[in-house]
């Protein structure tokens, strides 16, 4: 598993292809969604009153095998709406995530709050996509990019009205960060070996540019942990993985969510 990321940059860069030839960007660029409203998706962290959750759409990973192929976007997508969350992530690679084409279509037309295309993005026809597909966002994974594609996607996806989390997860790939990004996601999974240390997101919040939103990402199933990021000035979390899997994603992040105000009323009434 060692070099799966390779091989899934490998695939990427011929599916897009195929894609293109298939649907060229000037018939992205004549549908309905291309043209819809965009939601802010740093507004709606920074106002969240639950801990800006971005709770995330997958059925399956490398990493995690089959987590839930039978997954509904729109019915698991209203339902984080109602639990709480922020944002919604949404896988879209088909060949080792198990999306489908529509996911992000399904979730546009039933929730109102932002929705993040995550994806292995190498390649500006894919920020067209993101933008027909009805999101608001992008992810721009900095293990597969070098600083002047990460500059320039960036660039890109701002003039297209799309805002941009940049992932790393190391110091050498904080030195990759673009002023255009507008939010640093620390992910807290090695890309390379599928190995999760939450404390990396810890480690890493001093090398980060202070004025820029940071959002903590993957390996985060317990709400103490949000408690703890906070207090490093992480504004957003993303978890998946840990919702996907219970028989009520929904439901499971309302307790979620629930125990997390819990845990912040003892800290607050410790230090009062």
């Amino acid at each position: 598993m060692a070099n799966i990321l390779d091989r899934i940059i490998e695939y990427k860069k011929l599916e897009v292809e195929r894609r293109r030839e298939k649907v060229p960007v000037s018939a992205l660029k004549d549908s309905a969604r291309y043209h819809g409203k965009r939601h802010d998706f740093c507004r709606a962290l920074e106002n969240s009153p639950d801990f800006g959750i971005i709770a995330e759409f997958k059925r399956k990973s490398p990493s995690q095998n089959d987590i839930n192929l039978a997954a509904d976007a729109a019915t698991i997508g209203r339902a984080y709406v109602q639990a709480g969350a922020a944002a919604i992530s949404c896988l879209t690679d088909t060949q080792f995530f198990g999306a489908q084409p529509d996911d992000i279509d399904k979730l546009r037309a039933v929730v109102n709050v932002p929705v993040l295309r995550k994806d292995f993005i190498i390649d500006s026809y894919q920020l067209h996509e993101t933008r027909a597909m009805g999101a608001d966002a992008v992810l721009l994974i900095a293990s597969v990019l070098n600083p002047v594609q990460i500059d320039e996607l960036a660039e890109e996806a701002n003039e297209l009205g799309l805002q941009v989390i940049c992932e790393v997860h190391d110091e050498e790939e904080v030195a990759k960060i673009s002023p255009s990004v507008d939010i640093i996601g620390v992910n807290n999974r090695n890309l390379g070996d599928f190995s999760v240390d939450i404390s990396r997101s810890l480690q890493l919040a001093e090398m980060l540019p202070p004025g820029m939103l940071r959002i903590s990402e993957s390996g985060i199933d317990d709400p103490q942990s949000i408690i703890k990021l906070r207090k490093a000035k992480y504004r957003g979390f993303l978890v998946g993985t840990h919702f996907m899997r219970q028989s009520d994603p929904g439901e499971s992040l309302a307790a979620f969510i629930k125990k997390a105000h819990e845990i912040e009323e003892i800290y607050k009434d410790a230090i009062a």
